[in-house]
Formats: structure tokens, C-alpha cells, sequence
């Protein structure tokens, strides 16, 4: 992973408050990846729904805040080193 990934990583996981194991970390590729795990994890935490849109919304506002990519290439499809060219 990059620095530029790494620093994303950090900046999802205190906007979400929660840890994104290094493997974990590692095996995440996509956007859509991304999401998944953060909703997977959500729910582990508590009984109540999680709001799978808004989660990836939020995802999807600290992708750009963080990295200055437009909200119209954050897809779930979008890989973060080939596609956003995060490195």
C-alpha cells in the first residue's frame, strides 16, 4: 500500500470509528470492497440497521475530501490504485 492509500485508510477509519486491519486492508480493492467491509463491520457492532446508502455516501464524501477526486469517478467499481490512482 502506498501513502496515499495508508493515509485514506486512516482517514476512513476515524470517520467511521473504527480499525481496518493491515490484511484486511490489503485485500480491498475496489470502492464497492471498501464499502462492503464498512457495512459488514457496522452491523457486527449493534443491532440497528445499517444505512447501506449512507455509509457509502459517506465513503464516498471522504474519498474526495481526502484525495480531490470527483464524486462522479468514486464507483463501486473504481479501483483505488488503478482507477483513482491512489498509490
Amino acid at each position: 500500500m502506498g501513502l496515499d492509500t495508508v493515509e485514506l485508510v486512516f482517514a476512513i477509519e476515524a470517520e467511521f470509528g473504527l480499525v481496518i486491519p493491515d490484511e484486511k486492508a490489503m485485500k480491498i480493492s475496489t470502492v464497492g470492497d471498501m464499502h462492503a467491509f464498512l457495512v459488514s463491520e457496522l452491523a457486527r457492532r449493534g443491532p440497528s440497521a445499517v444505512d447501506e446508502e449512507g455509509v457509502y455516501a459517506k465513503l464516498r464524501e471522504v474519498i474526495c475530501y481526502h484525495t480531490g477526486i470527483q464524486p462522479g469517478e468514486v464507483i463501486p467499481s473504481a479501483r483505488f490504485v488503478q482507477d483513482l490512482r491512489l498509490d
